[in-house]
């Protein structure tokens, strides 16, 4: 083996310590580990992704710093010998959006990589996140003894953890009923936040998205739910308004044509709910998209695409 390739291995190791340490049945939290150094030179800040293949017969994880490079979530699991979904409820995202310098916790498991919330957590109330009924739950329990390599006592007794201590839940997924963006091809012309209005002439808070796209093209709903206000409203021009299940309300405005009507439910990306114009006070044909929260008050929703 070459220097670099050993050098790299004893990184991934260290990086992977607090879930390599449940291979020889200890839980071991991550503080545990400071006491100790090696007298070789540091590796680099991310393990080489080919060792994430190497180790398969064991649970290895790092923390990833996305690149303009990641071109997608199916490229980044392949990368790290893992699946996307496992990716997905690991960082509980469903990673619509791979913006460069945003850092994923990866791993070469398949499922939720958990980590240890306070010390004490037992098997059993993790366990009971997951299954209610007896049986399912005995065997999710088996097999996070079986993946994680935990000594045989844990199905006899209710396991102890430390905070920090990571194990691997296999086989966990998810059906996201996540915000994405309502129309596709889009350019964002105006940011969330404060900017000077082109056309009131003065500084005013963006409580949105201003999506660029031609006249006419299809809007869909961001999330799925229920439509609660259609029509004319001020500076809006043709406004649809949509009311999530966990309160959360998303907006469409300066619609040239609405296409639903007020109680009507609605599914994300499949439900045509209207076509993009330039009604009220707009410069131009776009989509002014906004999240609010269940209070009613505007959130940034580049912060929400991808999550709940």
């Amino acid at each position: 083996m070459s220097r670099r390739r050993l050098l790299t291995l004893i990184a991934a190791l260290v990086l992977a310590a607090p879930v390599l340490a449940y291979a020889f049945g200890a839980a071991v939290a991550p503080a545990d580990f400071q006491r100790f150094s090696v007298t070789t030179p540091a590796g680099p800040d991310e393990p080489d992704p080919a060792l994430f293949h190497e180790l398969s017969q064991r649970l290895v994880w790092t923390v990833h710093r996305v690149s303009s490079k990641d071109a997608s979530l199916s490229a980044l699991a392949r990368e790290y010998n893992t699946a996307p979904m496992s990716l997905q409820v690991t960082n509980n995202d469903e990673l619509v959006l791979l913006s460069p310098g945003r850092r994923l916790v990866v791993h070469n498991g398949k499922g939720r990589l958990y980590e240890v919330k306070k010390d004490s957590e037992t098997l059993n109330q993790i366990v009971a996140h997951y299954h209610r009924d007896k049986v399912g739950a005995q065997r999710f329990k088996e097999s996070i003894v079986y993946a994680n390599k935990l000594p045989g006592i844990a199905l006899l007794s209710d396991y102890e953890f430390q905070r920090g201590a990571r194990l691997l839940l296999p086989n966990i997924t998810e059906t996201w009923d996540s915000f994405h963006f309502p129309i596709s091809g889009f350019r964002i012309s105006s940011y969330f936040g404060n900017r000077f209005h082109p056309l009131l002439h003065r500084a005013r808070m963006h409580d949105g998205l201003d999506l660029a796209k031609p006249w006419g093209s299809p809007v869909y709903p961001a999330r799925s739910g229920v439509v609660v206000q259609t029509g004319w409203t001020e500076g809006y021009g043709l406004l649809i308004v949509i009311k999530h299940k966990d309160g959360y309300t998303t907006r469409y405005g300066h619609l040239s044509k609405i296409l639903v009507h007020v109680g009507q439910t609605v599914q994300r990306g499949n439900t045509l709910i209207g076509k993009v114009g330039s009604t009220g006070l707009s410069t131009g044909p776009h989509l002014h998209f906004e999240v609010r929260d269940p209070k009613g008050k505007p959130i940034n929703p580049m912060a929400k695409i991808g999550r709940r």
